[in-house]
């Protein structure tokens, strides 16, 4: 197990104490056995990805577990109950667009760079499944990596990387985060989380000063209004 990852497990066993979670709680949500949820939280096996898919829909922040971000979770623009995950990606991707053609002074640049860096994934789309669009596939592509190499930095053989690749199997817990960590692709995304994606749209709007931040919450509730017809 990477050393790193141990991070993703001590920030779940922190989000679980600070919401008054017990694990056996956590296992109602997530399907599982506690002595299993128990081995997982303290690394002598993984989680697999329908019990982190369960995970996303307890109290959890799974954004904040998997990346170490958290967000202010701001909702004055439109309630997220409201909104699909389809939804919420268009949200990020109009932020993601205007982000990219701004040009900030100095003193935003760092922070608009950031969130630039953190939205990077959503050119994958959201189809993430089938063969050709499939994630793994995908950032391969994008990078430009053999087979081989593509494996190597995911610390697995080339027969499950294709495995991966062609949807056969599911990424689990530590292998989502290492797509985040290495290619930065969101663990929201990759489990269309919806609360997830919905932390990560505050997270980076409330990287913006405030004037911009105001400007883009216009654009975004017109889109939503736009988009509900």
């Amino acid at each position: 197990m990477n050393s790193e990852y141990q991070h993703v497990l001590r920030r779940l066993k922190e989000e679980r104490e600070r919401r008054n979670l017990t694990q056996r709680l956590l296992c109602y949500n997530m399907k599982m056995l506690q002595s299993h949820y128990s081995r997982a939280e303290s690394g002598s096996k993984r989680f697999s990805y329908n019990e982190i898919k369960g995970l996303c829909t307890s109290d959890v922040d799974v954004l904040y577990v998997f990346t170490g971000k958290k967000s202010g979770e701001r909702q004055e623009f439109v309630e997220q109950r409201d909104c699909s995950p389809e939804e919420i990606l268009c949200f990020l991707n109009t932020v993601y667009i205007l982000i990219k053609a701004m040009k900030p002074s100095d003193k935003k640049g760092a922070s608009y760079g950031e969130i630039r860096s953190q939205l990077e994934y959503l050119q994958y789309g959201n189809e993430n499944r089938g063969v050709k669009d499939n994630i793994f596939y995908c950032v391969r592509n994008r990078e430009d990596y053999t087979q081989q190499k593509m494996a190597d930095e995911l610390g697995v053989d080339i027969k499950k990387l294709r495995e991966l690749e062609n949807g056969r199997i599911l990424p689990d817990s530590e292998m989502i985060w290492k797509m985040y960590d290495l290619f930065r692709v969101s663990p929201a995304f990759m489990l269309e989380d919806t609360k997830g994606l919905w932390r990560e749209l505050n997270y980076v709007l409330d990287m913006l000063d405030e004037k911009d931040r105001e400007c883009m919450i216009r654009i975004l509730q017109e889109e939503h209004r736009l988009l509900q017809g």
